[in-house]
């Protein structure tokens, strides 16, 4: 079974993925940006999915994940405005990224295409 790494600090949203994902993948979910920084460097995992604004720490964090190792992330925020300069900046660390409200039905396709 596929292993995918969940972070929100939203704990509701984390809960939501897990409970729409947890019959067809390995979830390991964590509320705490620093465990998450942690577990992702730690532990091998196929997807991470992250729920965060992009800002100079998302970013870092996205960067040292793909310098370790190759894992897509999926990035998941609300898009504003004020987030255009890091988002773009992100994309190169990012597979994909969900804008929030998003189509959960589409997010669990890419997962499905990702790990084929």
């Amino acid at each position: 079974m596929k292993k995918i790494l969940i972070y929100s600090s939203d704990f509701i949203m984390s809960f939501s993925f897990l409970m729409f994902l947890q019959n067809r993948y390995n979830i390991t979910l964590t509320t705490d940006l620093r465990d998450f920084e942690l577990i992702s460097k730690n532990t091998s995992f196929d997807i991470i999915l992250m729920d965060a604004e992009p800002n100079k720490e998302t970013e870092s964090i996205c960067r040292n994940i793909q310098r370790l190792k190759t894992i897509p992330v999926i990035l998941f925020y609300v898009y504003s405005s004020d987030f255009k300069e890091f988002d773009q900046k992100i994309r190169k660390y990012v597979r994909t990224i969900f804008y929030k409200p998003f189509d959960l039905f589409e997010v669990s396709n890419t997962l499905d295409l990702l790990t084929i």
